[in-house]
């Protein structure tokens, strides 16, 4: 079992529309029940007010009313619904704005009903729908489309318990390809049981279709989360393998069929080699202007996702020095270490080598331990540490290492 507990994304306004609709599904569950059980009303006619029934279309109310009812005999229904709602919807807010976000949320859940219908009606088998689900799937399918390349905080009980971080499309793609499964094996009289499948899928395609819609007329910004980055890196890829390709007259040519002539004369006419790859350089520039923009942990998002291809990415001495502040103070201690590192090694003379390198033996002492490069630090730049008011906390971090 995964249950998502949050994203990797930082948000720059608080969710107050989640919010309401967490709490607003919360509250009408407490009153139904409230009514039931202390004003003895019938709790099969106040669900099936609001339900949405597929042999009933013309009681266009319950499209709305369905998505904040949740099944009454228990609480799992409505919790799982408002995890995943919190988890997901957050970022997606944020990105939307929450006027767009409210209507996003809507038009999911409205998308999720009238699949179900429409399934329901193929397979002559009518259902009644209630529960946020569907609204709910359209925001995982969103945030699929809006932030691939982000991290999901969940905790697992499986074969172990415990908490780690699991990339969003794994995490959005598992639960679409359950779903799936289960539309197929009751499609087929493989299985029985009221989960509306299909209004899961119906919500995840149309969230994921609106966010990828939005994203390529550039209705919404794009940025260096998205998927459309992620279609661009990797053609830039492709194009970097095939300017680099060894073969001289295609894939049906034999190179070694040409003359040494003609290898040089093909040689001589392609342009000189760029001193580093299109995709650095671009990266280089996305981080330049989000610093410039005062979007400091994008930038260093961005620059710690470059790290992983190319642990040698390199900024300006000043924005090297930027984004890895930003990672320290983001708890990111190891791409802060490679940042500070790399910077030490590249602008070994400019003025604040001396604060960067006391900074990451603090780094290596009580935040990242390691004991051999915070003593090789020490010994390297132990007199200029004396020399530039250090040596007491030089002092006290060389004895705080483990001998």
């Amino acid at each position: 079992m995964l249950i998502p507990l949050g994203t990797d994304r930082s948000l720059k306004r608080k969710p107050v529309i989640t919010q309401g609709l967490i709490g607003l599904n919360v509250i009408i569950y407490i009153l139904i029940l409230g009514a039931y059980r202390y004003g003895g009303s019938d709790l099969e006619q106040i669900i099936g007010w609001g339900a949405f029934d597929t042999t009933r279309p013309d009681r266009v109310w319950t499209l709305l009313t369905s998505m904040f009812l949740h099944d009454p005999n228990g609480i799992s229904h409505i919790l799982f619904n408002m995890i995943f709602l919190w988890a997901f919807g957050c970022a997606v807010e944020d990105r939307l704005g929450r006027l767009g976000f409210l209507g996003f949320y809507i038009a999911g859940g409205l998308a999720a009903a009238l699949m179900q219908w429409l399934l329901a009606y193929i397979q002559s088998s009518p259902s009644q729908m209630i529960g946020a689900s569907g609204a709910v799937c359209a925001v995982t399918g969103g945030f699929a489309a809006l932030f691939p390349r982000a991290k999901i905080r969940v905790f697992i009980l499986f074969f172990f318990i415990g908490v780690t971080w699991i990339p969003a499309l794994f995490v959005v793609g598992l639960f679409f390809a359950l779903d799936f499964i289960g539309q197929l094996t009751n499609f087929l009289g493989m299985r029985t049981g009221n989960t509306a499948f299909a209004a899961h899928i119906g919500g995840s395609v149309f969230g994921f279709s609106i966010a990828f819609f939005l994203l390529a007329t550039k209705l919404l910004k794009r940025d260096d989360f998205d998927i459309f980055f992620l279609l661009k890196q990797s053609r830039r890829r492709a194009a970097m393998r095939s300017a680099t390709a060894d073969s001289v007259g295609g894939p049906w040519a034999s190179a070694s069929a040409d003359t040494s002539d003609r290898l040089a004369k093909k040689r001589a006419m392609k342009p000189a080699a760029p001193t580093e790859p299109p995709l650095l350089r671009e990266a280089r520039n996305d981080i330049r202007t989000l610093l410039i923009e005062h979007q400091p942990k994008e930038a260093a998002r961005r620059y710690a996702s470059m790290l992983g291809e190319h642990p040698e990415f390199m900024l300006s001495a000043d924005h090297q020095l930027d984004v890895a502040s930003t990672l320290f103070a983001e708890e990111a201690y190891a791409n802060a270490a490679v940042a500070y590192e790399l910077f030490l090694a590249k602008h070994p003379h400019d003025r604040r080598v001396i604060e960067t390198a006391m900074l990451l033996t603090l780094l290596y002492v009580r935040k990242k331990p390691s004991p051999e490069k915070a003593r090789r630090l020490l010994d390297e730049f132990g007199d200029r540490f004396r020399t530039q008011g250090h040596e007491t906390l030089a002092s006290t971090l060389r004895s705080e290492i483990p001998s």
